[in-house]
């Protein structure tokens, strides 16, 4: 387990953008969490008992489908927030929030969340733009998922963990990484075998190292570099 975080020092993105002052105001009510892998953070429709604020782990907004397998609409690691539906006054999940990469995460009540928001006007303004990013993302992940190649798509997506990540190498299987593209597992094998002969990146057992950024950045779709770009002109 993690330390208590301190303001000015989270971990988190969105939280060291905030003045010091309002960070004070809820820091004591931060809590650090350890998230495992595939631990369902908020189960779909259910209501909203706290917001989390990554700091290492990674976790995936999943749309659920009734007759089909769940497909994930957006990726949230330390530059974001988990339970944003609380801002728009929403108590339900509309979506199922799982961990894809485990690690450590910020809890707070979702009262003090809250609170915090007619509290802090710094955190009000950031969290709101901070949807609007994710709003783009997910409606991006709409137009990738539909358009785009599974191999540019799984270049995006190696990418988009590699920024969250914060290290080269993290656990990754072949199963998640289908379930992650909705494809079968068998169409990723092939693809990850592809990568990895071309040098991109190197594989063992439920891991995945990334062993030439550019070239992944070369074979990802359009929607990697606008997603990036857009959230580091807006969440700021």
């Amino acid at each position: 387990m993690s330390s208590a975080p301190t303001a000015g020092r989270t971990g988190n993105r969105l939280l060291d953008l905030l003045p010091r002052e309002e960070v004070e105001r809820f820091v004591s009510d931060l809590k650090p969490v350890d998230l495992v892998l595939r631990q369902i953070i908020h189960p779909f429709e259910a209501p909203i008992d706290a917001v989390y604020f990554p700091t290492t782990s990674i976790c995936s907004i999943l749309a659920i489908l009734e007759e089909d397998d769940p497909i994930e609409a957006a990726t949230v690691g330390h530059e974001g927030l988990l339970g944003l539906s609380l801002v728009h006054g929403v108590e339900d999940s509309p979506h199922r929030v799982i961990c894809q990469v485990q690690g450590q995460a910020l809890r707070l009540p979702a009262p003090t969340f809250r609170r915090a928001l007619g509290d802090c006007p710094g955190l009000n303004r950031l969290v709101h733009r901070y949807a609007a990013y994710l709003m783009r993302e997910t409606g991006q992940s709409i137009a990738c998922n539909a358009l785009h190649t599974v191999e540019s798509r799984a270049c995006r997506w190696i990418l988009m963990v590699h920024d969250r990540a914060g290290r080269d190498e993290f656990p990754l299987t072949h199963e998640f990484l289908a379930f992650m593209l909705g494809v079968r597992r068998q169409t990723v094998t092939v693809l990850l075998g592809t990568l990895q002969n071309a040098g991109l990146i190197g594989a063992r057992r439920g891991y995945i190292k990334v062993e030439d950024r550019a070239g992944l950045e070369e074979g990802a779709c359009e929607c990697y570099a606008s997603a990036r770009a857009y959230y580091e002109r807006i969440v700021r």
